[in-house]
């Protein structure tokens, strides 16, 4: 873990600008799993994170009531502008899926389809909503120092409906934002059956926007095992199983969760995330 990077990522996510709640407070209580990676959109982060991710599938506890996240950060470039941020943004979750569809079958329940309103990011096996976030992001709470991507949980999300938390955390968040920019963030207002791939870079789409993300064919009629990467993740980044080795074993059952219940591109799952 570079603890620099780690400093800087605390002092972001608990300084004034953050509207999160929920994840202020799940860094306070150590619920947010943090990487460092050197270069934002290269292989070599893909590799090292698919890795780390399909540990932090393995080992997190959706039942649990304390709200949890990934974030991933990167050292480099630190000086993109919207338009760079998106492509690079594309570009690593590419170069990841390559990975992980190598021994992961796609979300069940959720369409690997990116312009498809059943669209969820998928890794491990694990349905993610996925918050792109950097320097010169046109919100001011999404600045952190360097590059960021913040995986979450829609099956999270789901438990924290059921718990009765949605919209309440919504509404405080919804709140800060405007106390902090003046208004909601207009992405909230799209329609919900668009794709949330529209959402993840936090810029704004024109309507005939044309995600980059193109799925590898088949993953979603199990082509590669179920898998979990697990005890060979730990903080160190220890080897991957890359392209072309064979599967890992079967990692913990993810549940199916009908992509219905909790939307990702209604303005309460947007506004509850890191």
């Amino acid at each position: 873990m570079n603890a620099s990077a780690r400093a800087e990522v605390e002092k972001f996510l608990l300084g004034d600008r953050f509207s999160c709640l929920a994840g202020r407070s799940a860094w306070r209580q150590g619920g947010i799993t943090h990487r460092h990676y050197e270069r934002f959109g290269g292989v070599e982060s893909a590799r090292l994170l698919a890795l780390d991710l399909a540990e932090f599938v393995g080992s997190a506890d959706w039942d649990s009531r304390s709200f949890t996240s990934f974030i991933a950060t990167f050292e480099d470039p630190r000086g993109l502008d919207e338009a760079g941020f998106e492509q690079h943004l594309w570009q690593q979750l590419q170069a990841l899926h390559e990975y992980d569809a190598e021994t992961h079958r796609w979300a069940e329940g959720y369409s690997s389809d990116a312009q498809s309103g059943e669209f969820a990011f998928s890794v491990a096996g694990h349905p993610f909503f996925v918050i792109g976030l950097h320097p010169n992001h046109v919100r001011l709470g999404r600045r952190p120092p360097f590059p960021m991507l913040a995986f979450n949980s829609h099956v999270q999300f789901r438990r924290i409906k059921a718990a009765g938390m949605w919209d309440r955390l919504a509404d405080k968040i919804r709140k800060q934002d405007i106390k902090l920019q003046g208004d909601i963030n207009p992405n909230l207002q799209e329609y919900e059956q668009l794709s949330e791939a529209r959402r993840y870079s936090g810029s704004r789409k024109p309507a005939d926007w044309q995600c980059p993300f193109r799925a590898r064919s088949g993953v979603e009629t199990g082509a590669g095992a179920a898998a979990d990467a697990g005890t060979e993740a730990g903080a160190e980044h220890g080897h991957f199983r890359g392209p072309g080795t064979a599967p890992v074993e079967h990692g913990p059952a993810v549940p199916r969760i009908p992509h219905q219940a909790v939307h990702a591109d209604s303005p309460a799952a947007s506004a509850a995330m890191v």
